[in-house]
């Protein structure tokens, strides 16, 4: 019997005004060792979440792998997951994503398989919708992702993926409570203006033109949003004030914006320098709010998935 490691990065989505269309996979890892046994499943976990990550046929690593089995009609017999995770639970940054692509790759482990680009992501949306976090997990760096549905074969994703700048850094700003997913939809409009909708898709590929030509100047104009910041920070103490960071970058030298992470509670700050004081801000601003929260230096993963 074999042991394979599965390495898959943690992601921040949204960037601000793009919305369920841009990811970028961040230096915080998921890591399962597969020990493959003849028969039955044991799962073993440590590091983030560790005491509600399930051990049983629950967990979600377990029942993406064999779900896929059974969609492709192979069986996969047993194994040993020891699963360690960086990836902070509920705070947006998105652990199950990078559960859902470990599970995938522990299906691929175990029968054997490989399975496409496009077999991957139909197979993930299957258990989440948030492309704009699976595809960093699977590839790294900073990826735009579209939902498509292929005639006959089900939906997948369209993603093009980009290297992102080594100057600009990550600071992540974790709060002491959790923010849902499911809950942080369900506050969300279902209609918005046409001004609003314009003023969110121009700051969106002016993120990704400002990327191209590193024109850093204008990265908290990319990062303003009026479709789903405005409606989150408020159910969390002192995330508005963080959030107003991204209007006051001149007060913070090196500091190029501010934006929630996903659906939160993590609030994320681009910057080129100055992270310790930039962090040491946006934690200060939770404290003035009675709420605890850690901060943290995280480099950019340009490599994605690594099985070995």
């Amino acid at each position: 019997m074999t042991k394979t490691e599965i390495v898959i990065p943690a992601s921040t989505s949204n960037l601000g005004a793009s919305f369920d269309a841009c990811g970028l996979a961040l230096a915080l890892y998921l890591r399962v060792t597969v020990d493959e046994r003849e028969s039955g499943f044991e799962v073993v976990t440590s590091g983030e979440g560790e005491a509600r990550m399930p051990r049983d046929e629950s967990n979600l690593i377990l029942r993406v792998a064999r779900s896929v089995g059974d969609l492709r009609g192979k069986k996969i017999e047993g194994a040993r997951l020891l699963v360690h995770s960086e990836i902070p639970l509920a705070r947006g940054l998105g652990s199950s994503s990078a559960a859902i692509i470990a599970g995938l790759s522990v299906y691929e482990t175990l029968s054997g398989e490989r399975l496409t680009e496009e077999e991957l992501f139909s197979y993930a949306l299957r258990f989440e919708d948030h492309g704009d976090n699976l595809a960093p997990s699977l590839q790294g760096g900073l990826v735009v992702a579209c939902v498509v549905d292929r005639a006959g074969r089900g939906r997948s994703l369209v993603t093009v993926k980009r290297a992102w700048p080594e100057e600009v850094k990550v600071v992540l700003c974790i709060p002491e409570f959790e923010m849902g997913t499911t809950q942080m939809r369900g506050v969300l409009p279902r209609e918005v203006t046409l001004t609003d909708a314009v003023f969110n898709i121009q700051r969106s590929a002016l993120l990704q033109a400002l990327i191209s030509e590193r024109r850093f100047d204008q990265f908290s104009e990319a990062l303003r949003d009026r479709l789903h910041q405005q409606h989150r920070v408020p159910l969390g103490p002192g995330l508005t004030d963080v959030l107003k960071m991204n209007d006051q970058t001149g007060d913070y030298p090196g500091l190029l914006g501010v934006a929630v992470s996903g659906a939160g509670s993590t609030m994320i700050a681009f910057a080129t320098e100055n992270f310790l004081q930039i962090g040491g801000e946006m934690s200060g601003r939770l404290a003035s709010a009675g709420v605890g929260s850690r901060t943290v230096e995280v480099e950019v993963d340009n490599r994605g998935r690594v099985v070995r």
